[in-house]
């Protein structure tokens, strides 16, 4: 007697990535067919019914109807790990836009752009023991553009407000702006999801948080009455934008992990060799090191976002980091005189020839249009500095003549002797005590001191390696 079976089987959820259709196995003995087959595929549709069961209960589970569905929900399992990835109809509208062929150009570009930001993201987040998949809100906030300003005044990579930069210690100032900064903002941002974390205890609130604001998810959960709730139990009393936030970020982070699947493929950027980050503690010029590079000092600024001017200000009090670009033509002599800076002795002259620079000073021609104003904006100097090294007044005429707009011999020697005058007695030196707290590395505890670095730290407290304790007190030296 022949009988026919037909297993219809929805593979949705528990690895299995397809809904398989058994064909007809028409013509097969019952008593022939093999045993061990029919258990398993018994066994299978068990497991399969049982997790449906469970996956019903899940209120960001729903929408999981299709083969495709399937798919896209088991992948989303397998790259989690901290953070929840959870897959529903909000999350589906925009996994299917980013990976629509009308997106194709943007997302190869920000994978173009991943491939030299996320390794500096993974460092710093690991650093400080977080979640690498937090590296994908820089995405969703900025599509890692360092220059991009929304609307509302936030900027950079991580798109920081001015007044949550402050309070994350990034300076803003005539010469640099450190939201653009990949390494600065990623340390301030990683304080932030920590602080976050701590507080709600949630990975996805903490992540919303930083859409919303702290506040404003802690009013949401007052307005909700519930008793400490998840991101999706709280969606409802959130902003749209932030309840739109949290699918963005896992729609983003399953299609740049997956762009393959999809035909996207990294698209070339400037970022063609890799970036090394150098603390520097006396002033530089970005076209000097970009010689010393053999690259356009436009290529070098771009490494560089946060920098407002080619010269750059940095002491030993507030050293600046420079990312260097590890070239070919990299000529280490050159590097260290400019990072060091220390000029050639033969004078250089810039692409308009109008700016010279010797080993004591660099000098300018002025030329129609330019005021001490200008001038001090583009030198990265003072009008009173340009005043006093060229004798001039208030209404001097500048147009035609050649001032002196930076004395690098007479700014050394100025630091120098300061550092000579200062007593010897380190009394004199404010410290702060810091109290280490779970998940602290000396590098985290530099970057909340300005002017602090690890070996400064390593001094002071007589530390030989970097291990350290929670509870340990650490003397830091305060910079006033």
């Amino acid at each position: 007697m022949i009988k026919k079976h037909l297993w219809v089987i929805p593979f949705y959820v528990l690895g299995l990535s397809l809904r398989v259709q058994a064909q007809d196995m028409a013509s097969v003995e019952t008593d022939e067919f093999p045993l061990h087959l029919k258990e398993a595929i018994t066994t299978q549709r068990d497991v399969i019914f049982s997790g449906l069961d469970s996956l019903k209960k899940l209120s960001h589970v729903d929408g999981v109807v299709s083969a495709e569905d399937s798919i896209v929900y088991n992948r989303l399992r397998k790259i989690q790990k901290t953070i929840p990835l959870a897959y529903n109809e909000k999350i589906k509208s925009y996994i299917d836009k980013y990976i629509s062929r009308n997106y194709h150009p943007y997302m190869c570009k920000l994978l173009g752009l991943a491939d030299y930001y996320f390794p500096i993201y993974e460092e710093i987040l690991g650093a400080s023991q977080l979640p690498d998949e937090i590296k994908y809100i820089s995405v969703v906030e900025s599509s890692l553009d360092p220059h991009l300003v929304s609307r509302s005044g936030a900027v950079g990579l991580w798109q920081f407000m001015y007044g949550t930069a402050k309070v994350y210690d990034l300076t803003m100032d005539t010469f640099v702006d450190e939201r653009k900064d990949p390494y600065a903002a990623s340390y301030a941002a990683s304080r932030y999801f920590k602080d976050a974390y701590d507080e709600f205890n949630d990975w996805l609130l903490a992540l919303a948080s930083y859409n919303c604001g702290r506040g404003a998810v802690r009013r949401a959960i007052q307005r909700s009455g519930l008793d400490h709730p998840d991101f999706w139990q709280l969606s409802p009393y959130l902003p749209e934008e932030t309840r739109n936030y949290i699918p963005k970020f896992i729609a983003m982070t399953y299609a740049l992990k997956h762009a393959h699947a999809y035909g996207i493929e990294s698209a070339p950027t400037e970022f063609a060799w890799r970036g090394k980050p150098v603390m520097v503690e006396n002033d530089f010029n970005l076209q000097h090191i970009a010689q010393a590079v053999n690259l356009p000092v436009d290529i070098l600024k771009t490494f560089n976002p946060s920098f407002k001017r080619a010269v750059v200000h940095a002491s030993v009090e507030r050293p600046k980091r420079v990312i260097i670009p590890e070239t070919d033509g990299l000529n280490d002599s050159l590097l260290y005189a400019a990072l060091n800076n220390r000029l050639p002795q033969e004078p250089l002259l810039s692409v308009n020839k109008e700016t010279v620079a010797s080993a004591n000073e660099i000098k300018h021609r002025v030329h129609k249009g330019e005021s001490l104003a200008s001038i001090s904006h583009k030198f990265g100097v003072s009008v009173q500095d340009l005043k006093a090294w060229n004798d001039l007044s208030g209404n001097s005429h500048i147009v035609g003549r050649t001032l002196v707009v930076r004395k690098q011999e007479s700014t050394r020697l100025a630091k120098t002797s300061s550092r000579t005058n200062r007593p010897a007695n380190r009394s004199t030196t404010a410290y702060v005590t810091y109290t280490v707290r779970k998940g602290d590395t000396l590098s985290d505890i530099a970057v909340k001191f300005k002017g602090s670095t690890v070996t400064k730290i390593k001094a002071d407290n007589n530390l030989r390696g970097s291990a350290l304790r929670i509870g340990q007190k650490l003397k830091i030296r305060k910079t006033t």
